[in-house]
């Protein structure tokens, strides 16, 4: 089921949310499920973002090509980016794009790269009131510039802990391992899960060509190496429902990973 409403902030100096296309007062976001909420597109200042963060006492890791470094605040710390990833509040920036999950005693949300613009993903800790948990998110990320002064929302819920999940969309050739990754609640942790080789926001992927045709130029910049008939790539996340629906591509999937007898 899916779910609509139009979210109407005022201007950035006024950080009051008006929530306006929902039922009962009484709808629920529910402990069992987690949600993914469309953003749209987002302008800010990536670097002011960081600044932001750090001020704000996050752990920031942020990825030069395949070396991050970790800050916590302001200072640079010599943590494993695994172990900045348990924080309550971390900022992954990597490749253009970033990754900000906070959580609080009720929730944790991120938000993160989508085929379009940036997603909210909520999950809840129980059941919560619909319209009272988005107005103190969105009024949140607002005081950090993230959400902008009107955004339309579309709400999905999914399972939590649903090893099966949903199939790829229609006319997108994408292994169901790597979908689900797409629609995880924790990109980091359904990775180490499957064993997925994942570097910033970015994963590690095979995409098989069908004949006489080659890769779509706007994915280059990320080919690791590549064949007439195969490419490999380091690929952000946002970017595996698009290079799955391309015209010139049959598959995308994991690389195959030698087994010893």
């Amino acid at each position: 089921m899916v779910r609509r409403m139009v979210l109407i902030l005022a201007v950035v100096f006024l950080p009051a949310v008006a929530l306006t296309g929902f039922g009962q007062a009484s709808s629920q976001f529910l402990q069992t499920q987690y949600y993914i909420l469309s953003l749209g597109k987002i302008e800010l200042d990536l670097d002011g973002l960081v600044q932001t963060a750090k001020s704000g006492g996050f752990s920031v890791i942020a990825y030069e090509g395949e070396s991050p470094a970790v800050y916590r605040g302001q200072e640079l710390v010599n943590r494993s980016v695994e172990e900045a990833l348990s924080d309550e509040r971390i900022l992954v920036v990597d490749v253009g794009r970033f990754y900000l999950r906070t959580a609080s005693a009720e929730y944790t949300y991120a938000v993160r790269p989508a085929v379009e613009g940036y997603e909210l993903v909520l999950s809840p800790f129980q059941d919560l009131a619909i319209a009272e948990t988005l107005s103190s998110v969105l009024m949140s990320l607002q005081e950090i510039g993230i959400v902008g002064d009107s955004v339309d929302l579309e709400f999905s819920p999914f399972v939590k802990n649903d090893l099966k999940g949903p199939p790829p969309p229609t006319g997108v050739a994408l292994e169901s391992t790597l979908y689900r990754l797409v629609i995880a609640e924790d990109w980091f942790q359904h990775s180490v899960d499957n064993s997925l080789t994942m570097i910033g926001l970015r994963v590690e992927v095979v995409a098989e060509k069908l004949p006489g045709n080659s890769l779509p130029e706007r994915f280059a910049p990320f080919v690791v190496e590549e064949t007439e008939q195969l490419a490999k790539l380091l690929l952000p996340i946002d970017e595996l429902i698009p290079l799955a629906g391309s015209n010139s591509i049959g598959y995308v999937r994991m690389p195959y990973q030698p087994v010893v007898p």
